[in-house]
């Protein structure tokens, strides 16, 4: 069983990145403050979930999901549709003007019957969405963490390190989200 995990990483890691550059928001389509449609210039319209990110839910599908995030947010499950609600407008305006997607591929499960990938997200003025989410108390540092070992971005306004484990990522957004909660921004605020 290890074996099979460790290869899945490896594999993983190892998969080439992408780059949609000029990507819209498909605002007609779901999306919320982790997960949205975006068409970048190829025209075709993908599904994409950030990585090490978990915003409150929009909606009651599953209810387990709401009942732990209403713990780890420390509010009441019929608080976390105000609070989804708030991370959806802010990525809406966070990716109002044209954007830059990095994605290898990898599919993240989920309700929808298209396929959903997980990506970084990049606005025009280089900053994450992701940790642009965790600083304004809307996001949990949680879930995947992206991982690279050269720079596929280059010459690109945000400042990337060269290399980057999955636990190194999910480590800064920790740090992002403690620093939220001490200041009590958003969610943490209530």
């Amino acid at each position: 069983m290890l074996a099979v995990v460790v290869s899945l990483e490896v594999s993983a890691s190892e998969n080439e990145w992408l780059v949609y550059g000029q990507s819209q928001l498909m605002t007609d389509e779901y999306y919320d403050g982790d997960s949205f449609a975006a068409k970048p210039i190829t025209g075709y319209t993908y599904l994409f979930r950030l990585y090490g990110v978990d915003c409150p839910e929009t909606d009651d599908r599953f209810e387990s999901r709401l009942v732990e995030q209403a713990k780890d947010f420390g509010i009441k499950q019929q608080d976390l549709h105000k609070w989804g609600e708030k991370a959806a407008e802010f990525t809406r305006n966070f990716l109002s003007k044209p954007f830059r997607v990095y994605t290898q591929k990898i599919k993240a499960g989920g309700a929808a019957k298209k396929s959903r990938y997980y990506a970084i997200v990049i606005n025009d003025q280089g900053v994450r969405l992701d940790e642009a989410l965790v600083k304004a108390g809307l996001a949990r540092a949680h879930g995947m963490g992206a991982e690279w070992s050269e720079p596929m971005w280059e010459g690109e306004k945000a400042n990337f390190a060269r290399r980057m484990t999955s636990r190194r990522y999910l480590s800064g957004l920790r740090m992002l989200e403690k620093r939220a909660k001490r200041s009590r921004v958003g969610i943490w605020g209530k």
